[in-house]
């Protein structure tokens, strides 16, 4: 199991520097949006001076190699220091610590949401085929996975303040200064994102779970008494969940990522928001701090993914 977990971290780490470097030259190179000309443009009468934005461009590092900046980045990244917003002068990693809580709150609570809600739906989907709670059940996980989370947001908000007039409270609380107001916040994302996972992980495990529900050591089992829960949840959803953990995990990764709109939408303080800010402004070094926290969210999740395979099934550790 070591060997194993060294081999998948390897990957990981791999994966995460090429990952990085993609998105660097790609930020340098295509983005259409330029700091120093923002900057400078929002300057009245010395917008255009060549003079002047060379040495703008001279003091944030951008007059030198693409490939010396990236190694410069690298260089630092791996002793925790991620740059300076070039908007704010601030440290990003220090920008990232204070909105990445609350990001992390929401797609944790969301991920928790979508496991209680699929699991028992999709289990109770299987043993009930073709029944009318089946057919319910497919007909809205087929609408759920079909309409994308911040379009769920959008149409919960709507209908609660047009139905009770009721709307999330404006600004934000963190959590100890007041709670009741916090909840308020953070529930309807939750729920957008968390139903929208949901509704994947029911069909996908319904399905696995028809797979399984027919193999001969299921008929052994009940040929020699066990109980229909015993069957079920100790023997039969336990191997259904290998393919649904990687579905699972990819909605987890894709819960994270809609955040990004989510915050948006309800106007939160976190992650998601953050970059989007930085995206409009051009602010790279803020943009690559963020995006390298959610690589680093989304290989730990797929890491996590692969060692769950090596504790529900050994041939994947020992194979």
């Amino acid at each position: 199991m070591g060997r194993y977990f060294v081999g998948r971290l390897l990957a990981s780490l791999t994966v995460l520097v090429l990952a990085s470097a993609a998105v660097f030259f790609t930020l340098h190179l295509f983005s259409p949006i330029d700091f120093v000309d923002e900057s400078l443009a929002a300057v009245p009468g010395i917008g255009n001076d060549p003079v002047l934005r060379q040495h703008f461009r001279h003091q944030l590092g951008l007059d030198r190699p693409l490939v010396a900046q990236y190694g410069s980045w690298l260089a630092g990244a791996t002793r925790g220091n991620l740059g300076v917003s070039w908007a704010s002068g601030r440290p990003v990693a220090a920008q990232v610590a204070e909105t990445l809580p609350l990001t992390l709150e929401i797609t944790v609570l969301a991920t928790a949401i979508a496991a209680a809600v699929s699991v028992p739906l999709g289990v109770l989907s299987a043993v009930r085929r073709n029944t009318l709670f089946d057919y319910a059940g497919r007909f809205l996980t087929v609408m759920g996975f079909s309409i994308p989370n911040f379009v769920i947001g959008v149409v919960l908000l709507l209908g609660l303040a047009m139905l009770w007039g009721w709307t999330p409270p404006a600004g934000y609380e963190p959590p100890w200064v007041d709670l009741r107001k916090h909840v308020l916040q953070v529930f309807l994302p939750v729920v957008s994102l968390g139903l929208s996972a949901a509704a994947i992980n029911v069909r996908i495990l319904r399905t696995t779970m028809l797979d399984v529900l027919h193999n001969d050591y299921i008929r052994t089992a009940r040929a020699k008494g066990l109980g229909a829960e015993a069957v079920i949840y100790r023997h039969a959803l336990r191997n259904a969940l290998l393919p649904a953990i990687t579905v699972f995990g990819t909605q987890v990764s894709f819960t994270l990522g809609g955040v990004v709109a989510i915050e948006q939408i309800y106007s939160l303080p976190g992650i998601g928001r953050l970059t989007l800010s930085a995206i409009q402004r051009g602010n790279f070094p803020q943009v690559e701090a963020s995006v390298l926290y959610f690589l680093v969210a989304f290989l730990v999740v797929n890491l996590l993914i692969d060692l769950s395979y090596g504790w529900l099934d050994p041939r994947v550790r020992f194979g």
